[in-house]
């Protein structure tokens, strides 16, 4: 049976609506399987006064604009460094740097210099004008101000139980900062699309994860319908996991998504953008930057070696060398905010100097059990980066859907995420966090659960992301 061939794009999966004075500056990685372009991984639409500053490594089909270019392709081009990108398939779209950035000649592509695009000096890349707000004709005056994770998550809600009024301009008034936790879709699905007006003021909303695993549709928007309006908004989050379709900002576009900007680290889906997954819609003076790239395996020889080495009482230690094979670049980490110094105290003594090695040093600390109330679910989870670890990591608390139908709790999913971090560096550590609630809103109920704790590591230096992750056992017990 043939595998799904992919699509990834820097702005967008698949385009079968509109693109305009957008750009790009991604590092996507393509397959066999795959189908990967600067701009679109498939254009079927219409593009316009666009262009494509990143890279495209690994196999599969490659395009500075699009991998599937079906559609239109007018005043853009993509950015050739050095000798990279001599096997695209749309050499013709190509321009040297210095000839793509030199004063003035980006006004000999159509782009706009006056009012939309700043063409940057002694040859610097051009950027966009900020970009005026702007209402649908239809707004009515309805008005929602969003100023907090709370209110957001309200929205979400709404929009998901279909009881959203569709004519409402929600206003972000202040950055939003999510606390690394995981984000269910507003609008999971065109059942249930997002209709309104999202004006993000030029606000920020970051740090926190979309499951493509657990929401086919992964997005902060899920899905943005036909009437629906999202602008001047500023996002940075990470995507894991493959589903159907996903972008930082939204899934499935239908609608207008204008003057937007997304930082993000992606896996692939089969339609993976740095915007939107797929966009039937208008995607209008929007830029992306980031990374999209599979999750590095890991070897089973060393799988192995890691499960001996868990049954090691508690409470959990762990510190390993492995050599690095994932060699792409990743968008830097967010850092986790709640991380602090460890005190002297409250860690074992360093180990003695090794003699220089190829090999990095990975550690960790992390309590194998752990109480919490089901008042607040906060518990000591003990999360420690060791000083002399030479890798930061990512740790992601997690239910089975097998242990949770033991207790009661049907669903279809086959992790739960309740906790994740942001990058916790060497030096620190996250005594401290709270589980946040399953997909139906309530929490764990009072009992004992086996939970896991997947990690997953990063060079602090070079942002490189390790091939070597690992899961440890956790024992929670929730109190009434």
């Amino acid at each position: 049976m043939a595998k799904q061939r992919r699509r990834l794009g820097g702005l967008a999966g698949l385009n079968t609506g509109q693109i305009g004075d957008c750009y790009t500056r991604m590092v996507l990685r393509s397959g066999q399987e795959v189908w990967a372009g600067g701009l679109c991984g498939e254009n079927r639409g219409s593009l316009s006064r666009c262009y494509f500053q990143g890279r495209i490594i690994g196999r599969g089909r490659k395009a500075g604009l699009a991998a599937g270019q079906g559609g239109q392709a007018g005043s853009c081009f993509w950015v050739r460094a050095g000798e990279e990108g001599g096997d695209f398939t749309d050499p013709q779209y190509a321009r040297e740097e210095a000839e793509a950035f030199a004063p003035g000649s980006i006004e000999l592509s159509g782009f706009d210099t006056a009012s939309v695009w700043h063409p940057g000096e002694a040859g610097q890349a051009p950027e966009l004008y900020d970009l005026p707000p702007e209402e649908p004709e239809w707004a009515d005056g309805q008005v929602v101000e969003i100023g907090d994770r709370q209110e957001l998550l309200a929205l979400a809600q709404r929009v998901n139980r279909g009881e959203a009024d569709g004519r409402t301009l929600y206003r972000l008034t202040a950055d939003i900062d999510l606390g690394g936790r995981s984000w269910t879709p507003i609008g999971l699905d065109p059942a249930t699309p997002f209709q309104g007006c999202f004006d993000g003021g030029g606000h920020l909303i970051c740090n926190f994860v979309l499951s493509a695993r657990k929401h086919p549709n992964a997005g902060l928007f899920g899905c943005v319908g036909s009437q629906g309006m999202v602008h001047s908004l500023r996002l940075e989050c990470a995507v894991i996991g493959a589903g159907a379709a996903a972008g930082p900002l939204c899934a499935l576009n239908h609608g207008q998504i204008v003057n937007c900007v997304c930082q993000a680290r992606l896996e692939p889906s089969r339609y993976t953008g740095g915007l939107v997954g797929q966009n039937s819609g208008v995607l209008r003076r929007c830029c992306s930057f980031g990374t999209i790239t599979p999750a590095a395996p890991i070897p089973w020889p060393l799988s192995a070696l890691l499960l001996l080495l868990l049954c090691l009482p508690a409470p959990l230690f762990f510190a390993f060398h492995a050599q690095t094979q994932a060699q792409e670049v990743f968008a830097p980490v967010i850092l986790d905010p709640n991380a602090l110094p460890i005190q002297p105290d409250g860690q074992p003594p360093a180990p003695p100097p090794q003699p220089e090695q190829e090999d990095t040093g990975a550690s960790f600390a992390v309590n194998a059990q752990m109480r919490v109330s089901a008042e607040n679910y906060a518990g000591a989870a003990g999360l420690r980066c060791p000083a002399w670890s030479t890798r930061g990591f990512v740790a992601t608390v997690r239910v089975s859907g097998q242990e949770l139908a033991r207790a009661g709790y049907q669903t279809g999913a086959e992790y739960v995420t309740l906790y994740q971090s942001g990058l916790i560096q060497p030096g620190y550590g996250v005594d401290v966090i709270t589980l946040g609630p399953l997909p139906g809103g309530s929490g764990l109920p009072p009992g004992e659960y086996e939970l896991s704790v997947l990690l997953e590591f990063y060079d602090v230096q070079t942002n490189e992301k390790s091939s070597v992750n690992t899961v440890v056992p956790m024992e929670v017990t929730v109190t009434s």
